[in-house]
């Protein structure tokens, strides 16, 4: 996968991220939800601005990381905004997906 569609992707995710972080602006949602989801954006944000390969491999994983933990924290939350619950979930697929692509580009 190059380089710009590595960027791309995440930069859909960070978009996806942005969703969860205006849900949480709108809404109660507990500390453990709010760091996750902050966690993930600021991965999003700041790793898609990384040109080499390797890192961007290595960033991908990482945001996967952070968003299974988003998901994670919004279980163990119980009642979180729905909203907020599909913002996560669309940005989670997202990484997911990028994850799975990424995997098979030699580093």
């Amino acid at each position: 996968m190059e380089t710009q569609a590595i960027q791309q992707a995440i930069g859909a995710i960070e978009q996806a991220t942005d969703q969860a972080v205006e849900q949480l602006k709108k809404g109660q949602a507990d500390a453990a939800v709010k760091n996750a989801v902050n966690d993930l954006h600021q991965q999003a944000r700041t790793k898609r601005a990384l040109t080499d390969a390797k890192a961007l491999v290595q960033a991908a994983m990482e945001i996967e990381q952070a968003a299974d933990k988003a998901i994670a924290a919004c279980r163990a939350a119980g009642q979180v905004d729905p909203a907020l619950q599909q913002a996560v979930k669309d940005a989670h697929q997202k990484a997911s997906q990028l994850k799975h692509q990424v995997q098979g580009t030699p580093t």
